[in-house]
């Protein structure tokens, strides 16, 4: 039985939280295919982690995040056939110590964004160009779910052993298990908006000042009206009321389900096209069986105009807004046909379970290039 070392602090989060609320609202999507390792008969561990260690507050100035956690890797890594890190910005430690051969377990580590920045500035770019030596040097694969982010990536003068893995997207189960429940059909009388990171919700807001239609934002652990600059009108409801938690996704796929369709605004800022935001938010709609309205985001894994399943709207379009929402009013027999789309999208290619498949394959890959019985070089500085 290969044995797998997820480095992921959240998991240790979520355990708790299932073993406690048990996991009616948790996203399995969410623990990044260690469940789904399991399924398949490898023996799969992780390493614990406490925010409040000094080590961890340590690495946090040098910018070594969970330093605590990837020391403690070290230390039990020779009993693995291989680390694994749902985010690879976890691994730099670890990448030092590949790079010196004081590491050598394969390491396997997911890509959220391009890690490569244009500088003008000589002493930036180095810099920029020795952190990207050290992560793409130190895993022995680079997993890609945006095939436009590995390319933004590839730009860089430095590459590694990267690849695109497709079909990144929800657990069906956990949308279904809510939807086939309700006996009353989607209400679809509301458009429908959460998520936080980069979102333009002062250009929404304002669209829907002249809309005889509803919006409703649901935000997560905070107070969305202090961060916005524009007039509420009456048709738009925020509820704040929402604490972060493991179980937040659960709690939001009612408003999924009655919603016309889910909106994602995007803010333009540097590489706007290339961050991950809002794609979660979008596969979650799709898989609710929702047409998309979003500002074009070329990191999304498809177009959602080419599949026919939404429409995009320009940044700080405030009447393209309008023109959107307004469309689908009117259009219903359209609107319905977005959504089977997108479900159709979601269950035959962009699902949990596709794309876990295609990272344990390329696991499998990893370790049967690796010699069985790897042993973990030490120093002075690390002793295992």
């Amino acid at each position: 039985m290969k044995k797998i070392l997820f480095l992921f602090h959240p998991l240790e989060e979520a355990f708790q939280y299932l073993e406690k609320e048990g996991n009616a609202q948790y996203p399995p999507h969410h623990m990044w295919i260690f469940d789904k390792l399991k399924e398949n008969g490898y023996q799969v561990d992780f390493v614990r982690s406490d925010d409040q260690t000094w080590l961890n507050k340590f690495g946090k100035k040098l910018r070594l995040n969970f330093l605590q956690q990837q020391i403690d890797t070290l230390k039990i890594a020779k009993d693995y056939d291989l680390v694994f890190l749902p985010h690879m910005e976890f691994s730099f430690f670890l990448s030092i110590c590949k790079l010196l051969n004081l590491f050598n377990k394969p390491m396997v580590g997911l890509a959220h964004r391009p890690y490569f920045e244009e500088r003008r500035n000589p002493i930036k770019k180095i810099y920029y160009n020795l952190v990207r030596y050290v992560y793409f040097k130190g895993l022995d694969s680079v997993l890609f779910y945006s095939k436009p982010i590995l390319d933004k990536s590839n730009l860089g003068n430095i590459k590694g052993n990267c690849k695109y893995i497709d079909n990144y997207g929800i657990d069906l189960d956990f949308i279904d298990s809510y939807a086939k429940k309700q006996e009353i059909a989607p209400q679809n009388n509301f458009i429908y908006s959460n998520g936080g990171s980069q979102r333009d919700y002062d250009t929404l807001i304002t669209a829907f000042h002249e809309l005889d239609f509803d919006l409703k934002i649901t935000t997560v652990g905070g107070d969305l009206s202090k961060h916005i600059s524009c007039e509420l009108s009456p048709n738009v409801y925020i509820d704040n009321s929402l604490s972060f938690g493991l179980g937040s996704p659960g709690l939001i796929r009612k408003e999924y389900y009655n919603a016309l369709a889910i909106a994602v605004p995007l803010k333009k800022v540097d590489d706007s096209e290339f961050g991950t935001w809002g794609i979660t938010v979008v596969l979650e709609g799709m898989a609710m069986g929702k047409p998309v309205l979003s500002t074009y985001n070329n990191a999304y894994p498809f177009d959602i105009e080419k599949e026919k399943v939404g429409f995009y709207v320009d940044y700080g379009d405030v009447q393209g807004w309008r023109d959107a929402v307004n469309y689908l009013i009117d259009n219903p027999a359209e609107v319905l046909e977005m959504g089977e789309r997108a479900r159709y999208l979601s269950k035959t290619k962009y699902n949990y379970a596709k794309f876990a498949q295609n990272v344990i394959t390329e696991l499998n890959g990893i370790l049967q290039m690796s010699p069985k019985n790897q042993e973990v070089k030490t120093s002075g500085l690390v002793s295992l």
